[in-house]
């Protein structure tokens, strides 16, 4: 038994080692793409393709519509407009796809000089001198010979490669010139807008960038690339010619292709002289074989590629898109995909690689080169097999899936391929929209750690917002929101209160409860209350939020009536600018009355920190409710300003000792703090509520200085109304 208990006992070690191990390696990886997603030259990249989907969306919705696989939509468009459908949409492809190498560009310098002055303290750049450095610096570098070779330039094909490079490059030159302080001009003050004066300090930097790219020009010129753009799409096409049709020869091209999407080039484009010259070909081929009686000779068609490694567009992102709206947790990620569905349905999909972005994503990376990839070999031995027909020449690029399945195959053969080949990339992209998910969450933990910081600190920012005010991803996420916020206020939904019992501990039942409010944002989860209140304060909407917490407090303290002991007291948070509402006072007694609420059922926490003079416009307006039998409290007592002497002449009804001094042991300041609170309280018939006791040394050591009233985990976490009221009722059972 001995034996046997060992062996089981090892063969645990064994596996938790294991485990340990990989749950190492899954960290370790989740850390090192946590830190390239934030590393500057990817995280410029992201919001540079994000800034510019505005363009990608409207020209994907032009581009399906313009090439609309079915007959029935032309047809119709034809009949109500003509011809002229068909020129605005081409006008809105040249100016959305047609300029998106141009956009990319800008955005991206924008991006990185934006990030550099938040990383960097010594010296800011103006993000719109950036992009207009690096806008002259692509010009210079890359001015085409002819107006054709322009348009391509411009465009996201095959002009978006070398405005990457132009943009990254060109920003860490200009950037990095910038700091060196003998190319900075002394100007001083220079006119009355510092804006001229930062430029003219940083001219030089500017004008040497620029003539750094003018000598890349000339470099190029000498080896005889008059068209960098163009030169760069051809300088692999000769490797591929006369590769064969090989299962080696397709892999090698749908991953090359794939590899140049990463990196924002459409493969395909980048190679079209193996479509006009080998796919296309080939699958005439096919049909030639097949109308001769003859066995087609070429797996590896136009025609392959687009039916069943494209499906939704490059690196079957038909697929990422099904997993994100089965497994995805990002509402975000989910509401983009629902929008890019029909697009890519059409085989478009910008929307996808611009929108999450794909381009440079490190942890899409892997899944977008390796999904067609595994798809290829699947089709290629279905084909080899017999399984599924050669491909012929099927519909336009555009024809949905199953139905190019069907067209390119003339079988339902070519449908059921499509079909597993879909399953296939579903289920190899899903592990990576999970680990997107989580590092998101990370990501989202990380901002509202750095937000919940700023709620809580007194210091307000230059602008005087608490949040909105910081700089960088916190600055961006509280904006998003302050946004939402404004929504839930206004739809009533993801705000909702939770209650946290006062226990009386000498009789062992509860006399008052406090009223939480809590947020559930659909992409964040769960937002701390300090964040809310905060944003509510920073973008003025801070009553609304406060009138529904009351309301809400009050109308759940009205279904109680008749379940709970009759003085059982609701406490609501109150923030100082709804103290400084003239018509506070009377918005309560209207709640108050609205919910047909007894008065002295209500009390209104006050953190110490907000009290002001004693013949402030805020005294007095708590002073009309208290007279009005309204309870006031003072939350967080002994760690703000307020002299003790002063709670005497403060219309108090009770006083809720600061958590900090909670946790604080008993010898030192904070344990006189906390004598010298119950002892003036006491003689001021005041009531005392010690906040945080989550251990028995606390409850006893609180309780020998004379307190009852206890709030915290020791005795309930903060409940649904439901579950308060059920441990309300626990409490009032007799004890055996």
């Amino acid at each position: 038994m001995d034996s046997q208990t060992g062996t089981v006992k090892t063969g645990r070690e064994s596996r938790l080692r294991e485990g340990t191990g990989f749950l190492r390696v899954r960290i370790a990886v989740r850390d090192i793409a946590g830190r390239l997603s934030n590393h500057p030259v990817l995280l410029s990249m992201q919001r540079g393709l994000a800034l510019v989907l505005p363009l990608v969306m409207v020209g994907a919705l032009a581009l399906t519509i313009r090439d609309f696989p079915a007959a029935a939509l032309p047809r119709l468009l034809d009949s109500l407009f003509g011809g002229v459908w068909r020129e605005v949409c081409d006008a809105i492809i040249a100016g959305s796809f047609g300029i998106a190498a141009l956009g990319v560009l800008c955005a991206y310098s924008a991006a990185t000089a934006a990030i550099h002055n938040q990383r960097r303290a010594d010296l800011a750049v103006s993000p719109a001198m950036t992009t207009v450095v690096v806008l002259s610096c692509f010009f210079v570098l890359a001015a085409p010979p002819s107006d054709v070779a322009w348009n391509a330039l411009l465009s996201m094909n095959p002009g978006l490669p070398l405005a990457i490079i132009v943009a990254a490059a060109g920003s860490a030159v200009f950037l990095r010139l910038c700091r060196v302080r003998g190319l900075q001009l002394p100007m001083g003050t220079v006119g009355s807008d510092p804006v001229v004066r930062d430029v003219l300090t940083l001219t030089p930097a500017a004008m040497l960038t620029i003539l750094l790219f003018a000598a890349g020009r000339v470099l190029f010129a000498s080896a005889g690339v008059t068209d960098p753009g163009t030169s760069l799409g051809l300088l692999f096409v000769d490797v591929f010619r006369n590769a064969g049709d090989g299962l080696g020869y397709g892999l090698a091209y749908v991953g090359f292709t794939q590899v140049l999407w990463l990196f924002g080039a459409h493969g395909p484009n980048m190679l079209p002289s193996l479509e006009a010259g080998l796919h296309i070909p080939a699958a005439l081929a096919n049909v030639q074989a097949l109308a001769m009686g003859q066995e087609p000779a070429f797996v590896f068609t136009k025609s392959f590629f687009d039916a069943f490694t494209r499906m939704g567009g490059s690196g079957c992102t038909l697929c990422l898109i099904a997993a994100i709206l089965l497994r995805g947790k990002n509402s975000g990620n989910a509401r983009l995909c629902l929008f890019a569905l029909l697009p890519a349905l059409c085989n478009v999909n910008e929307p996808v690689l611009f929108g999450i972005p794909l381009v440079l994503n490190p942890v899409y990376a892997i899944p977008f080169v390796v999904t067609p990839l595994a798809q290829t070999l699947l089709a290629y031995w279905g084909t080899i097999l017999g399984l599924v027909p050669h491909t012929v020449p099927g519909g336009a690029w555009t024809t949905p899936v199953f139905f190019s399945g069907f067209m390119a195959t003339g079988s339902w053969a070519g449908v059921a391929m499509q079909a597993v080949n879909l399953v296939l990339g579903v289920l190899l992209y899903l592990p990576f929209v999970r680990f997107a998910d989580a590092l998101c969450e990370r990501q989202g933990r990380r901002v509202m750690h750095e937000l919940a910081e700023a709620a809580e600190s007194r210091v307000p920012g230059p602008n005087g917002y608490k949040c909105l005010d910081r700089p960088g991803d916190a600055g961006r996420v509280a904006k998003v929101l302050a946004n939402d916020l404004e929504r839930a206020l206004a739809t009533n939904t993801q705000l909702f209160l939770e209650y946290q019992p006062q226990v009386d501990s000498k009789n062992i039942r509860v006399v008052g409860v406090e009223a939480l409010l809590r947020w559930r944002h659909p992409v964040y989860g769960m937002i701390p209350p300090c964040i809310t209140v905060a944003l509510a304060e920073d973008t003025a909407t801070i009553g609304r939020l406060g009138l529904f917490v009351l309301s809400e407090a009050c109308a759940q303290r009205q279904a109680w009536l008749g379940w709970v002991p009759e003085g059982l007291v609701m406490s609501v948070n109150v923030s100082p600018p709804q103290l400084r509402d003239p018509e506070f006072a009377r918005r309560v007694l209207a709640v108050l009355a609205t919910h047909d609420l007894p008065t002295e059922l209500l009390e209104l926490e006050i953190t110490e920190t907000s009290i002001l003079s004693p013949g402030s416009g805020e005294m007095e307006r708590l002073r009309l409710l208290r007279s009005k039998g309204v309870r006031v409290a003072i939350d967080d007592f002994g760690m703000g300003h307020t002299s003790l002497r002063y709670l005497q002449e403060f219309p108090v009804d009770t006083v809720k000792i600061d958590r900090s001094l909670t946790v604080s042991g008993p010898d030192g300041v904070s344990g006189h703090i906390v004598h010298s609170i119950v002892d003036l309280a006491g003689r001021l018939n005041i009531a005392t509520v010690v906040e945080g006791v989550e251990t028995l040394e606390q409850l006893e050591r609180f309780g020998a200085l004379g307190c009852t009233l206890f709030q915290g985990y020791l005795f309930s976490r903060p409940l649904s109304g439901e579950e308060c009221l059920s441990f309300i009722r626990r409490q009032q059972k007799p004890r055996k």
